[in-house]
């Protein structure tokens, strides 16, 4: 994917009326927070309004399931159906399609939706993004009632796409695997990171951060939703392995919210910082964590599963070295650049933590190194692609 992601597909053939659902993106604006899928959702259609400013005759709906949808920057999304547990259970049950399908045979010429909701539409293609298959591979890291169900409807609403996007080669080998989806039905499109994690803070800025939250340079960082599959137990393990004055030193900064199964872990973060040897910070605004990230001896990313690892590009971006796990597919977003440890192995985490310590030249080979990778991943390519997944879909219909 090194070179891949370095190369953009041609440009699209003739241009459409594209339907784009932002359901995930509506919900995390109403909530004032958006996750990785809504994140994902908003940079790709700011991406893709650049990409096609030179080009005629691409134009953009926004659509999304509920009602009373808030204002994003796409516009306000029309309602695809007021809930979308009904409409996908009557789609995998019946393959009944949206009542709406005939208006929007009239609006668009293909819907791409750009979450896991993914609506069945009566002589319209869907183009669906699926990012992983977590919840099928792994539903103990899954936190959700009627599992079986809601496997069995996610499985069926991936299956009614004309063509699947998602966003690394190792997930597009899962739903190979698991799925027994075609390989020419699903393209890759790698995600892209903020130009602005490429931008150096203010020396001001990152000292009133420092000040506010009580630190030194040269921490250790783990950035991420406190979730069973983020492994944070597996690093406070790790951490807990280091030499008295090497945690003193360089405490472990935990930034992430209070996700679930996290009943023994609390206590453990609230002993860190008893022992005066790191905090929790829970939520913080992104200039904030910036900041951190240029002030950290490493971000540490020992997830036991991502279906890319955005983290760890972003904190390439930033030139921050960073410690991440060999496992899915984080190796093939890190490439080189880090050090890949085994996520199930604490000392081999430990170990890790010392080398970025100890080898300063190989800290700053690193760095060189990532940040040059970071710049091989743009919204701009993933737009590009996507386009190229959109013009495919329509010729083929």
């Amino acid at each position: 994917m090194n070179e891949a992601s370095k190369q953009l597909p041609a440009k699209a053939a003739s241009g459409a009326s594209v339907g784009f659902c932002c359901t995930v993106w509506a919900m995390g604006q109403r909530a004032g927070h958006l996750d990785g899928i809504g994140i994902y959702t908003r940079a790709l259609w700011h991406a893709l309004k650049t990409t096609t400013e030179d080009q005629q005759g691409w134009r953009f709906k926004p659509y999304a399931f509920g009602r009373n949808q808030p204002k994003l920057d796409c516009g306000v999304p029309q309602m695809l159906a007021q809930r979308f547990s009904v409409s996908t259970l009557l789609s995998a049950a019946i393959r009944k399609p949206l009542s709406s399908s005939s208006q929007m045979r009239r609006e668009i010429d293909v819907l791409h939706a750009t979450d896991h909701h993914i609506p069945r539409i009566k002589g319209v293609p869907v183009v669906a993004t699926v990012m992983d298959l977590i919840p099928l591979i792994h539903p103990e890291w899954i936190r959700q009632d009627l599992p079986r169900l809601k496997n069995w409807l996610f499985i069926s609403s991936i299956r009614s796409a004309d063509h699947i996007i998602t966003i690394s080669e190792h997930s597009k080998q899962d739903l190979i695997a698991h799925l027994g989806l075609p390989p020419e039905q699903i393209s890759v499109t790698p995600l892209g990171v903020e130009p602005r994690y490429f931008d150096r803070i203010d020396q001001q800025q990152i000292d009133a951060t420092l000040r506010k939250h009580d630190l030194q340079p040269g921490f250790f960082l783990f950035v991420g939703t406190l979730q069973p599959r983020k492994n944070l137990r597996g690093l406070l393990k790790a951490f807990g392995q280091l030499p008295t004055a090497i945690r003193k030193q360089h405490k472990l900064v935990v930034v992430g919210r209070d996700g679930w199964g996290n009943e023994d872990l609390l206590p453990e973060l609230q002993a860190l910082e008893a022992r005066g040897e790191g905090y929790w910070l829970d939520y913080l605004p992104k200039q904030q964590v910036m900041a951190l990230l240029q002030s950290a001896a490493a971000l540490v990313f020992p997830s036991l599963y991502e279906g890319f690892g955005l983290p760890v590009i972003e904190a390439f971006a930033a030139r921050c070295p960073v410690i991440a796990s060999n496992t899915t597919s984080i190796p093939e977003v890190a490439g080189h650049a880090a050090w890949l440890i085994d996520p199930t192995d604490s000392a081999d985490i430990a170990s890790a933590m010392l080398a970025v310590l100890e080898d300063e030249q190989l800290r700053k080979e690193r760095i060189e190194a990532g940040l040059k990778r970071a710049r091989t991943f743009t919204w701009e390519a993933c737009a590009a692609r996507t386009l190229d997944v959109y013009s495919k879909v329509l010729r083929q219909r």
